[in-house]
């Protein structure tokens, strides 16, 4: 989902060489801070809250949209001040010798200018706040895009292009639910994307395979004392995803077949002990985030500085690559998560037995083997072997002996379709009746208090008293780092009633708090996107790449997590100029060669086509791209 408010990013600095004949705007000159200063001032004195831009309807008019309309007041005062917009074509942008350079105070199509009372006259309500209409679209072939440009008694004092960014307010931490569960204790596994197939009797495990140069193939024999190690003998491996990585030195062809090769060979080998098949992905490309990162240390460091076909060209010389073997010997490697689920001590039972089984568990009142038992039904219903229905076989009497396996079973079921969280609150209602104490019914109650919460669902949520209850549950034996996970959300929520409410004050605190806190709990890929995507709907551009920069330097970063750090930074051009970013842009090209170069897709598709303004961003493209 994308915020339908695009956000002002960066200002150009307008080369104003060619200003006078172009409508009736004029070049401030050597008098803009006299000219533009009020102009300026309110600009960036504004509240970062305050957000604006630019959008062509369906009957192609542009409108001005600001999600404060008192904030118009502000900007726009005389009659001389005003809107002009610049209609920038994608064309501009076709690959050559360097990137377009912008002559004077626009790019593309610069629109008549809409002053004041014009700009009053066309006010109309928005879903974001107010809009105001500033031009129509003309005549385009292609992709184009829209810049602002803001006037002060017609002199050109702000130009800012628009930058398309993922944001959302609502995303919690996730917090998991407890659950009775043979393979992990209690708590489901909040490292893994939500829904039933990522909780119960599961595991991932990641680990590191060297490679040795000019090896291709490897035997079980290889893997057999890395299998023993991991004591692999009680599960069954579901799932391998391995990212294989080759030097950076040799053909880029010869170096991607020889790790779809090593990676293969690992699959096979793996296979061999076991009789499932195993589902495998197998990702291959060339280490360059590490090579820049490492060249630095040597006395070849200039390769940094240096396109990838020259890098290449300097590796062929056999004094340089045998230079710098100690550090591409750690380059040539495979990143592989294995998915673990235990083997299923009651494989073979039909589901008559199973029934039949669980009857006789509960009545003899051996809570254990009924556990068990309903865990075997969970396991086979995410795997689709049976029904979610079939649940419904398994009756658990209302009873406090019972009262964990109920606990599970609304647990699973909420996973499974967590639409209604209503009936999942209700049902957990009931289960605290029975213990009033139990430190997992009280923590999922909370849990799924937040959801019904945010759903809108008939329960009345007083939040001092809810954050009462939170707090409360650190004296029925709850881990701290879980109890915050949930403070943390209870902040999330709170600051979005602050912000409706106009207390900015109060809902800096809420973001304050987060930001402190967010750091002293276990968090998953996951966590960290969402906290970022959160910090970014603010504004709050800062704390967002606070959240993702630590772990995006890596050659195994998460892609989703790499791609959203070049969102948020790929506009800063003393960013993009260094070693190490052109690193993570390299290997953000690897993971996903379409999704990068989608980053420089139109406004609504990519990010913006005007980040080839960048010559950096720009020769990158085109040498992979285009």
């Amino acid at each position: 989902m994308r915020n339908p408010l695009p956000t002002a990013v960066f200002c150009l600095a307008a080369l104003l060489l060619q200003a006078q004949g172009t409508w009736d705007i004029k070049d401030p000159g050597a008098d803009k801070a006299a000219k533009c200063g009020e102009c300026l001032a309110v600009l960036m004195g504004k509240p970062k809250e305050v957000q604006f831009g630019l959008y062509a309807d369906e009957n192609k008019d542009i409108w001005f949209v600001l999600n404060y309309p008192e904030f118009f007041d502000m900007m726009f005062k005389r009659g001389g001040d005003g809107i002009a917009v610049d209609v920038v074509p994608r064309s501009l942008y076709a690959c050559g010798d360097a990137p377009p350079r912008q002559t004077s105070f626009h790019k593309g199509d610069l629109l008549k200018p809409v002053y004041l009372a014009d700009l009053k006259r066309t006010r109309k309500e928005s879903p974001v706040g107010a809009a105001w209409k500033v031009g129509r679209l003309p005549a385009t072939k292609g992709d184009y895009e829209l810049n602002l440009v803001i006037l002060r008694d017609r002199y050109v004092c702000y130009y800012s292009s628009f930058y398309d960014l993922a944001r959302y307010r609502w995303d919690l931490l996730n917090m998991g639910l407890y659950m009775d569960t043979l393979t992990y204790g209690n708590v489901s596994d909040t490292t893994r994307s939500s829904g039933a197939s990522s909780i119960l009797r599961r595991k991932a495990m990641h680990f590191t395979i060297p490679f040795e140069k000019n090896k291709s193939e490897y035997s079980s024999a290889d893997l057999r004392p890395m299998y023993d190690s991991l004591r692999l003998t009680d599960f069954t491996i579901k799932r391998i995803d391995i990212e294989a990585y080759s030097s950076v030195e040799g053909p880029e062809t010869r170096n991607l077949e020889l790790q779809q090769k090593r990676a293969q060979s690992i699959v096979g080998a793996l296979q061999s002990f076991q009789t499932p098949d195993i589902r495998t992905t197998v990702k291959a490309s060339e280490n360059w985030v590490e090579f820049l990162r490492d060249v630095l240390l040597t006395s070849q460091a200039d390769l940094a500085t240096l396109p990838k076909p020259e890098i290449k060209k300097r590796l062929l010389d056999k004094r340089t690559a045998d230079q710098l073997e100690p550090i591409l010997a750690h380059h040539r490697k495979a990143l592989v998560t294995l998915e673990l689920t235990r083997k299923d001590g009651l494989a073979g039972l039909s589901e008559e037995q199973v029934i039949r089984q669980f009857e006789q568990a509960i009545a003899d009142k051996n809570v254990a083997k009924a556990r068990d038992l309903q865990n075997t039904v969970f396991e086979r219903i995410m795997d689709e072997e049976l029904p979610s229905a079939f649940l419904q076989k398994l009756d658990v009497p209302v009873q406090r002996e019972f009262a964990g396996l109920l606990n599970s079973r609304v647990a699973f079921r909420w996973f499974e379709d967590p639409r209604d969280a209503l009936e999942a609150y209700n049902a957990l209602l009931d289960l605290k009746r029975l213990l009033p104490g139990d430190a997992h019914v009280n923590y999922n109650l909370c849990a799924i208090r937040f959801r019904a919460w945010l759903q809108g669902a008939a329960i009345t949520v007083d939040p001092a008293e809810f954050k009462r209850e939170i707090e409360a549950l650190r004296g029925m034996g709850i881990a701290e780092p879980l109890v915050k996970r949930m403070l943390i959300n209870h902040h999330i929520i709170m600051a979005e009633a602050h912000m409706a409410a106009g207390d900015f004050a109060m809902k800096d605190e809420s973001m304050k708090y987060i930001h402190r806190n967010y750091k002293s709990i276990p968090m998953s890929n996951t966590d960290y996107l969402s906290l970022a995507q959160y910090f970014a709907s603010y504004a709050n551009y800062d704390k967002a790449i606070d959240v993702v920069e630590p772990l995006v330097a890596t050659v195994d970063a998460d892609e989703d997590l790499l791609f959203y750090y070049l969102n948020l930074t790929i506009i800063d051009p003393e960013k993009t100029k260094t070693a190490p970013y052109r690193g993570i842009l390299l290997n953000a090209l690897n993971k996903n060669k379409p999704r990068y170069c989608g980053l420089f897709d139109a406004f609504g598709k990519g990010i913006t086509f005007q980040l080839l303004d960048d010559p950096v961003l720009f020769k990158t493209y085109c040498e992979s791209c285009e």
